[in-house]
């Protein structure tokens, strides 16, 4: 199951607001694959069909498709503030450390 931080339902739902779509589902989808697997992306979405995978968390749904489903077991999205800048971060329970500079992961 994925799991949602407070912080994160947060975040989504004021960028629902700033973009005028409180009505919206935020849906995870593969953006890409690295050497953990996918790598995801998000997006808020209008519709959600029977092909998906539903996740309700602090206020917010969550959409991805079935079959991508298993990849985000034991999946955490969260909202990362630091020094270095802010953003969502989808870490899950196999994907590895590229802090090495992996070249398929992207560092």
């Amino acid at each position: 199951m994925l799991e949602v931080t407070e912080i994160a339902a947060q975040k989504v739902k004021e960028v629902m607001v700033s973009q005028n779509q409180e009505n919206s589902y935020l849906r995870l989808y593969i953006a890409g694959f690295g050497c953990g697997g996918p790598n995801f992306g998000m997006a808020l979405d209008e519709s959600k069909t029977a092909e998906d995978d539903v996740y309700e968390a602090h206020g917010i749904t969550v959409v991805v498709e079935k079959n991508l489903a298993p990849y985000l077991e034991g999946a955490v999205l969260n909202y990362v503030e630091s020094e270095y800048g802010s953003g969502f971060q989808l870490k899950t329970p196999n994907q590895p450390d590229c802090s090495g500079g992996c070249s398929s992961c992207g560092s």
